[in-house]
């Protein structure tokens, strides 16, 4: 279950941050926002808060489940568990508004979520243990955000971890999440230039 919690508000914000400018480009509006005074970085902002909002709320309310419906433990601090979320939402959405300005459509960002979705799940120890990967895919998964967020969320819930034990995890997201935001800014600037 707390690995399912990361995975459903991994999906659901990479997705709504994927369909952002995607949207706006297929409806003809984004010529409309490339003329407004909007820097690169505050239409960044524009799309990206409110996608992270949304995976914010979807976080809550499948932690809410997962305690109250299926019983698990939260033996760890809910802050801690609040605090490592952000960076990791942080991220997605960084790779949602990567793929929102490379699609043309939004049917081609859900395309490129789903794609990205699958490399996600294989690499992040959802269905096989990094531990028991080859060496050279153990090192690919460590650039993937949703394997350090499954140790994160199973660790604070099932273990009651604090920092100290995720300070590596931790570490890893907020660099993920930094060089995510800086490619999609990168990305949208080139694609509206």
């Amino acid at each position: 279950i707390p690995a399912q919690l990361g995975f459903i508000t991994y999906q659901v914000t990479l997705a709504v941050a994927a369909l952002g400018l995607a949207r706006e480009r297929e409806l003809g509006t984004l010529a409309q926002l490339m003329v407004t005074p909007l820097s690169r970085l505050e239409l960044i902002l524009g799309k990206g808060i409110p996608a992270f909002v949304i995976g914010w709320a979807n976080f809550c309310l499948m932690l809410v489940i997962s305690v109250a419906l299926f019983g698990v433990p939260l033996n760890g601090s809910p802050m801690l568990l609040a605090a490592l979320t952000a960076p990791f939402i942080a991220t997605v959405v960084g790779w949602g508004l990567f793929i929102s300005s490379l699609a043309r459509t939004q049917q081609q960002a859900i395309l490129f979520v789903f794609i990205l979705a699958l490399v996600e799940i294989a690499f992040s120890g959802f269905l096989v243990p990094v531990d028991n990967m080859p060496a050279l895919l153990q090192a690919v998964s460590r650039f993937a955000p949703l394997q350090h967020y499954l140790v994160i969320v199973r660790s604070v819930m099932l273990k009651g971890a604090g920092l100290s034990a995720l300070r590596m995890e931790a570490l890893s997201l907020v660099v993920l999440s930094a060089i995510m935001g800086a490619v999609a800014l990168r990305s949208v600037a080139l694609r509206l230039e």
